[in-house]
């Protein structure tokens, strides 16, 4: 697995094999461990079944895999925002990823070496032991990208906005303009994050207040685990 030494282990996969592994968990609860290895929805030594119950996604009892309400509605809220969802999941529970998007946004844009670098030096800075392997920057590189929170340019990385925000914008109907989100109308759990915009009588959704409430409605449920 790819890893952050003395940190969360997670599988050295695209963002596809992680989603396709929870649909089918879900759909056909509880998986048996072997079932789940044989329709190649797992890897290595149980790589990605150790992830997801790592994140609290997962149960496992008597070699079935049961997913937890957090999986639900993790995957309810993927079926309305996409990929972006897992942004606030691996923004929460993986530090070297949250510090990779800091700086990823901090800087606009910058080479992969220079970001590999500068990630490396901020976890020492948590912990002196602790650094990212070259497999391990891939795998986040590729999880930064596939959530639409980065593009690649050759070998460098530009920042592409808050995926939360783009995929709000996306899902309902608008467009993302100056750090809101400008639909026709929103779902009640994002209502105190809107206000209606007259003369038109659309709402603009803070991005901010929106991601939090993603958030705050996954993080309530995520269990992180030893």
């Amino acid at each position: 697995m790819s890893h952050i030494q003395r940190s969360i282990p997670f599988p050295p996969i695209r963002l596809e094999r992680l989603v396709k592994y929870l649909v089918e968990a879900a759909q056909r609860s509880p998986l048996p461990l072997e079932e789940a290895r044989e329709r190649g929805l797992d890897i290595g030594r149980g790589d990605i079944t150790r992830f997801f119950k790592r994140l609290g996604l997962i149960e496992v009892v008597d070699g079935r895999i049961t997913p937890t309400q957090a999986a639900y509605e993790l995957l309810s809220l993927y079926n309305l925002l996409g990929n972006a969802v897992f942004h606030v999941v691996f923004y929460s529970a993986l530090i070297q990823y949250k510090l990779l998007y800091d700086i990823v946004r901090e800087k606009g844009e910058a080479g992969l070496d220079e970001l590999r670098d500068e990630l490396n030096r901020r976890m020492r800075e948590i912990s002196p032991s602790t650094w990212v392997n070259d497999v391990a920057f891939k795998s986040l590189v590729s999880f930064g990208v596939d959530v639409g929170a980065f593009k690649r340019r050759g070998r460098s990385l530009q920042y592409a906005g808050n995926p939360i925000s783009k995929a709000i914008a996306a899902a309902f109907g608008g467009a993302a303009i100056g750090g809101s989100a400008y639909v026709p109308d929103i779902p009640e759990w994002l209502a105190h994050c809107a206000r209606r915009v007259m003369p038109t009588g659309v709402m603009a959704v803070d991005e901010s207040c929106a991601a939090k409430a993603v958030e705050d409605r996954l993080i309530s449920l995520i269990k992180i685990r030893p």
